[in-house]
């Protein structure tokens, strides 16, 4: 049974209500978030992401009413920003926040939404045992996919001032996606491949 505990916000002269859901929301009404991710992707339709980097700010994307398009209204998932969610913890977006850190933030915004997270991930958090067990552990959270890109760990945000940066070995990379694949016991969890190369 899920409870809704209402939270207040002053903006401006208003005030508004925002329900956060008291338990981890999998699954909706829509089904699994999994599969609304996957569908998203698979699509022909366009579709919005919005990022957030907090359970407040997930929340208030799944509430918002987002770009309309063929007569559709509002996001249909969110992006957990690698850089939103570092800026939230006060650090850089060069792993700076570790991937212990990154799963706090987005379980609690898989708590507070029943629409599909895709984070970004960053490298992996490391090697290919990193990555693997960084899979579970989002399917335990109730976070539909990740992406995950191309570079070395640690890496830096690819904004900063057009520096090239090193990439990870082509096989290495490719070997990090298998493993996440293989690793995934859902079959809808999204496993996205960056490319910077």
């Amino acid at each position: 049974m899920s409870t809704a505990v209402p939270l207040l916000l002053r903006q401006g002269r208003q005030l508004a209500s925002i329900h956060i859901m008291g338990m981890r929301a999998v699954s909706t009404d829509l089904g699994k978030k999994t599969t609304q991710l996957k569908n998203l992707l698979n699509s022909p339709q366009l579709t919005f992401l919005m990022e957030a980097h907090s359970g407040l700010s997930a929340r208030i994307v799944q509430e918002t009413e987002g770009p309309l398009f063929d007569g559709m209204s509002g996001f249909s998932g969110i992006w957990a920003s690698g850089l939103g969610i570092s800026a939230q913890l006060g650090v850089r977006d060069s792993n700076e926040a570790s991937w212990t850190q990154v799963l706090e933030v987005v379980e609690f915004m898989a708590d507070a939404t029943n629409i599909p997270i895709l984070l970004d991930a960053d490298t992996g958090y490391g090697n290919f045992n990193n990555a693997r067990r960084l899979i579970r552990k989002l399917e335990d959270r109730g976070v539909a996919g990740c992406c995950i890109e191309d570079k070395c760990f640690p890496k830096t945000n690819s904004l900063l001032d057009g520096r090239q940066q090193p990439l990870a070995d082509v096989e290495e990379f490719a070997l990090k996606i298998k493993a996440c694949k293989d690793h995934q016991r859902d079959p809808d969890f999204c496993v996205v491949a960056r490319v910077e190369a």
